[in-house]
């Protein structure tokens, strides 16, 4: 299964970056990375890419064309220049997009949406694509906690994967009023998302305590 690791990210999880980009390089599945930053001007993303060179990610401008050896050793990073005001959830959707098309246009197999505050183990990919083959999910998503509150579960795509069958169909940019069950905000779109699935008779799998330990860092 061809797989791409598509990230937004954005300064404000600098707490977090270096620790995820280890992490990332650390991961047993072939796979690609596409990380989508939406901060403002071109500065974090120069960072960023500093980070990747440290851990031995290495810059491709061809993702999906070339082999990949074991675990992840090339990515892309694009900027996503937004207007100031738009809100959060606004900037995630259209970076989402971004990655989506990734996906559509370089027969990836399915996307791993892997935010990066949360750190996992190295198999746990593995783990998400025996699931996802075993019952021919459209999409597997996996409890990664709450980090405000102990305990508390949270299916928000931390650690999730989606089937390409799924992102050929449904779409992260809103058009809003074009269907009548669609929310009149940005804000519940991952919900939207995967009421779409559910509703159009693909399969569908929320797990919890297959990946462990996720580490939903807040600092």
């Amino acid at each position: 299964m061809k797989i791409l690791i598509g990230t937004p990210i954005h300064v404000s999880k600098d707490y977090s970056i270096e620790r995820w980009l280890e992490n990332v390089s650390k991961l047993t599945y072939p796979a690609d990375l596409l990380i989508v930053d939406n901060s403002p001007g071109l500065e974090y993303m120069k960072k960023v890419k500093k980070y990747c060179s440290k851990y031995g990610i290495r810059p491709d401008r061809n993702l999906g064309q070339s082999p990949i050896s074991n675990g992840v050793k090339n990515y892309k990073i694009k900027h996503l220049e937004l207007p100031p005001e738009q809100k959060f959830f606004e900037r995630l959707n259209r970076s989402r997009e971004i990655i989506r098309q990734e996906v559509l246009s370089k027969g990836y197999d399915a996307w791993f949406s892997w935010e990066s505050d949360q750190l996992i183990p190295p198999n746990a990919l593995d783990e998400l694509i025996k699931l996802m083959n075993a019952g021919d999910f459209a999409m597997v998503d996996h409890n990664n906690w709450t980090r405000e509150i102990p305990n508390l579960p949270n299916f928000d795509w931390g650690v999730a994967l989606i089937s390409r069958k799924a992102l050929e169909k449904y779409s992260f940019i809103l058009d809003f009023g074009t269907d009548p069950e669609m929310p009149d905000t940005w804000e519940p779109s991952e919900a939207w998302f995967r009421k779409r699935v559910i509703r159009d008779g693909d399969g569908f799998l929320e797990v919890d305590g297959v990946i462990k330990p996720i580490y939903h860092l807040n600092k």
